[in-house]
């Protein structure tokens, strides 16, 4: 199984976009959880080795069942402080591990400490790779071992477009800190918090049964799994690499049938159908941001060291061809719309063009990024009732594909709100 690094950032569109927490103290009640309904979220105060050692699970509600393990980095001008954050009881006591700030840490610390996602949900975790006939009965896939692939998931039964697939919660949160190219250049004992984290992490088995790429000596096996399997994601405005085992087994598809959608409150990654697949029809998601032609994705491919053999690029030439044109095309009048000097009607006509491309190579998750791309700029010809109709579709795709609370999703939901205030303001002026 391949992964997807630096390429996906682009793709996924994921922001974790939680408050800041005060360095001292938590800004919200820390009153137990009921079971069966949500809660508003509560906020952590940052804790970190030097921090109270009765701040722990038992007496107040601390998501962590470990007392935070930490060590500085050396790779920039400033100090930075990183540690170690386990939850034995996450996802099920399947368990997490965490490796960041202080103050990042105390931002997931919500979603850790919240049973009732995975509980949910748990059909889809197999824990310790141990699932009851019932519990598989109720899936709309199996993994399966397919000739070239080593193991590939397929749909037992007919997904709708937009449908859920698979719910996945991660196993390993950490800092892109210890992702340099340079090794010299991590966190001081990167290897001995590797370690650590994987042997506070519960269930060690639904970790390291992923793939690596054998990235030679000195190389941590958690490095080299999370670099092979991880998804990036993005907390108070760090990068980081999320381990998410269940979603890391899709394979790589450049016309793919999923798409990874994180959602920030509860950590969690879900596979969304791009379209309708059918029983037996294999579920892949893009390691490679979607739309690239054929000799760019061949490019990129290399780096995961696997030449791909999915439906596209195993067309008849003549129908890699056509689909190259068009995306081709889609570039050409993707960067067209963003000139300057564009007429209204040159933009009119070139959106209408723009996303019948998207929709002919079935790229249905960036819809809300040309959605939004248009609505700015019909906004600045004062065409706001087509402004505000494309704004409410990008939202919709929005919440389909990326994180519903993020920041993106908000934001569109304020222009929404401002373009509806505009369009009665003017209507009350006439």
């Amino acid at each position: 199984m391949g992964l997807l690094m630096m390429s996906v950032l682009c793709t996924l569109m994921v922001l974790v976009y939680l408050r800041p927490t005060d360095a001292t103290t938590a800004l919200c009640n820390l009153d137990s959880i009921p079971l069966f309904t949500e809660t508003s979220r509560v906020c952590y105060p940052p804790v970190d080795d030097t921090s109270d050692l009765l701040y722990r699970h038992e007496t107040d509600n601390s998501p962590w069942t470990e007392s935070p393990y930490c060590t500085y980095s050396r790779s920039s001008g400033i100090i930075e402080k990183f540690c170690i954050y386990s939850s034995s009881i996450f996802n099920q006591n399947a368990g997490i591990s965490i490796i960041a700030t202080p103050e990042a840490a105390a931002s997931l610390a919500d979603a850790v400490r919240n049973p009732l996602p995975a509980w949910r949900n748990e059909d889809h975790l197999a824990r310790r790779g141990q699932l009851t006939s019932e519990q598989e009965a109720n899936l709309p896939y199996k993994t399966v071992s397919m000739a070239g692939k080593g193991k590939g998931v397929i749909a037992t039964r007919h997904i709708a477009q937009f449908d859920p697939i698979m719910v996945s919660f991660p196993a390993m949160v950490v800092d892109d800190e210890f992702f340099t190219r340079e090794q010299r250049n991590q966190p001081v004992d990167s290897r001995g918090l590797f370690q650590r984290a994987l042997l506070q992490l519960e269930d060690q088995e639904r970790f390291l049964s992923l793939a690596t790429t054998g990235r030679g000596h000195g190389v941590h096996i958690v490095e080299d799994i999370i670099r092979t399997n991880a998804f990036g994601l993005t907390v108070l405005g760090r990068e980081m690499k999320g381990l998410y085992p269940e979603i890391a087994r899709l394979n790589h598809g450049c016309d793919p049938n999923a798409f990874p959608q994180y959602k920030s409150r509860d950590m969690s990654m879900t596979a969304v159908a791009t379209r309708d697949i059918q029983p037996g029809e294999e579920i892949t998601i893009s390691y490679l941001p979607m739309g690239l032609p054929t000799r760019h994705r061949l490019r990129s491919l290399e780096n995961w060291g696997f030449n791909c053999s999915c439906t596209l690029c195993s067309s008849a030439p003549e129908v890699l061809e056509v689909s190259d044109r068009r995306r081709d095309r889609l570039a050409h009048v993707y960067r067209a719309i963003r000139q300057p000097t564009i007429t209204y009607e040159d933009l009119v006509q070139l959106t209408g063009e723009l996303l019948q491309l998207v929709h002919s190579e079935r790229l249905e998750p960036r819809f809300s990024e040309y959605f939004h791309l248009a609505a700015g700029l019909l906004f600045q010809f004062r065409d706001y009732h087509r402004a505000l109709e494309l704004t409410e579709l990008s939202l919709k795709y929005s919440e389909t594909f990326s994180d519903p609370e993020g920041a993106f999703c908000a934001g569109l939901r304020k222009d929404i709100t401002f373009l509806k205030e505009l369009l009665r303001d003017d209507d009350l002026d006439k």
